[in-house]
């Protein structure tokens, strides 16, 4: 198991345990989505009124006062997120990160994940060509990153008995939570729960600080692998979720492949 303070972030998850193909779209909601967890960049919905329905309007702004320097995939999406403010709209995020990353978004993953993963020995670039005859490349796992893919695979399976333990188990919970690391986000079994979860984890449930013992995840400042019992589910219910995800509906996706041929990803 990855010692906790060189943890996988949520979007290097993703990532590794999709090569080598992945959904670029994914992989960038999926870095979103850790940073706003993480306290770094914040999701608020606003409601507006409308003749037939009310419509849910997400804004991402990034939080004051960050520690730096920022790991560079933070950093990437924190300096896109910042060409949107002050209003933050989704619909502006993602038009910048079509202009930053490419419009089917393949570059966040490839120039920022996939190098990460390289460095951490996880994954490795590799020349194959393509039909036999277009030399091209791409980032595959090596052997390192076989065993962590399964490790991640069964901690994401058994994270999914959370629920199970809500009432019950506090202790099994900080267990199943400690193994899936920042992957849990992964879960999409666990999102109606985010809430209920995030108060057992803190303690404001009347039950307790769950990690006082261990000091959570995060290792001091570092926002690579943030603190479970700090976290702010609330952001992540149901309705911020679709609202999160329609923001990038309007195109782009697909799987990552080779960087040649005409083709684009890791």
């Amino acid at each position: 198991m990855a010692d906790a303070n060189t943890r996988l972030s949520a979007t290097e998850a993703y990532v590794l345990l999709s090569l080598p193909r992945y959904d670029a779209v994914k992989a960038l909601k999926t870095g979103f989505m850790g940073l706003i967890a993480q306290g770094v960049l914040r999701l608020e919905i606003e409601n507006r009124p409308g003749l037939i329905r009310t419509r849910h309007i997400p804004h991402l702004t990034v939080a004051p006062n960050l520690p730096e320097p920022l790991p560079p995939i933070a950093d990437s999406l924190v300096k896109v997120a910042r060409t949107a403010e002050p209003q933050g709209l989704m619909k502006d995020v993602v038009r910048h990160c079509r202009r930053k990353y490419g419009n089917n978004l393949f570059a966040f993953a490839r120039d920022n994940v996939c190098p990460a993963l390289a460095q951490r020995g996880l994954a490795e670039k590799r020349r194959l060509r393509l039909l036999g005859l277009i030399p091209t490349s791409r980032y595959e796992r090596t052997a390192a990153g076989d065993v962590e893919r399964i490790r991640l695979q069964n901690a994401l399976h058994e994270a999914k008995t959370i629920p199970r333990f809500l009432d019950k188990d506090p202790a099994q919970i900080v267990a199943l939570v400690a193994a899936a690391g920042n992957a849990i986000l992964l879960v999409e079994e666990l999102r109606p729960f985010y809430d209920q979860l995030s108060r057992k984890l803190s303690g404001s449930d009347g039950g307790g600080n769950m990690f006082a013992d261990t000091g959570g995840f995060a290792g001091g400042s570092s926002v690579t692998n943030f603190d479970f019992s700090h976290v702010d589910f609330s952001s992540f219910d149901a309705g911020g979720f679709a609202s999160f995800d329609a923001g990038f509906s309007d195109g782009g996706g697909g799987d990552g492949g080779g960087d040649g041929g005409g083709s684009s990803g890791c």
